[in-house]
């Protein structure tokens, strides 16, 4: 039995009957420029030691999903560092670095659509799949007991640098078979941006 979510691996994925397979997520994308305000925030911060996975999180992560946030007037929030405990007998609980919601105004977790997850230190990104896809599967089945019928749970598993798109369509997730990064930051916003108008 896992106690949470990081203790997760690909073996228990097949235990939940979550079928894993490789694809193209984005067919195409428009790239998305991003602000003069992001790019003054990212350069200033990458000025700073980024070696802790705390100082990722707080210094190139949320910087960019708080662009997006504003870029998306009342879509959706996010929750950084939540306790999200959906079925504790199967180990669906635990932290999550970040959660988006696509109830804009929410106060606490709800209608969860997108799981962000910070690969540890030196972790390939493959490797934080199975966590993610955890929470995932997690925010599925908490959509489906509150009757919210949201059809695509995405997850996104990064370093900061870094990024892989997951989604969760049904039993089967999808795992992007290409990576973005942020020195290409259009690019990456623009993946962002789909996820975001198929919310």
């Amino acid at each position: 039995m896992k106690k949470s979510y990081s203790h997760y691996d690909y073996p228990d994925l097949k235990e939940l009957a979550i079928d894993v397979v490789s694809t193209k997520l984005f067919t195409s994308i428009t790239p998305l420029q991003p602000s003069d305000l992001l790019l003054q925030i990212l350069s200033i911060n990458q000025q700073l030691p980024l070696q802790s996975e705390k100082a990722k999180s707080e210094l190139l992560i949320t910087p960019i999903l708080n662009e997006l946030w504003q870029r998306n007037p009342k879509v959706f929030t996010y929750f950084s560092g939540y306790q999200f405990n959906v079925d504790t007998t199967r180990g669906l609980k635990g932290f999550c670095d970040y959660i988006l919601c696509k109830k804009y105004n929410a106060v606490f977790i709800e209608s969860p659509l997108c799981a962000v997850v910070e690969a540890k230190h030196n972790q390939d990104l493959l490797d934080a799949v199975p966590q993610c896809a955890a929470e995932m599967y997690a925010a599925q089945l908490f959509n489906e007991q509150q009757g919210n019928n949201i059809q695509n749970i995405y997850g996104i598993v990064t370093t900061g640098y870094d990024w892989l798109f997951l989604k969760l369509t049904n039993q089967t997730l999808f795992v992007d078979n290409e990576r973005y990064f942020l020195n290409n930051l259009a690019d990456l916003l623009g993946c962002w941006q789909q996820i975001i108008d198929d919310i």
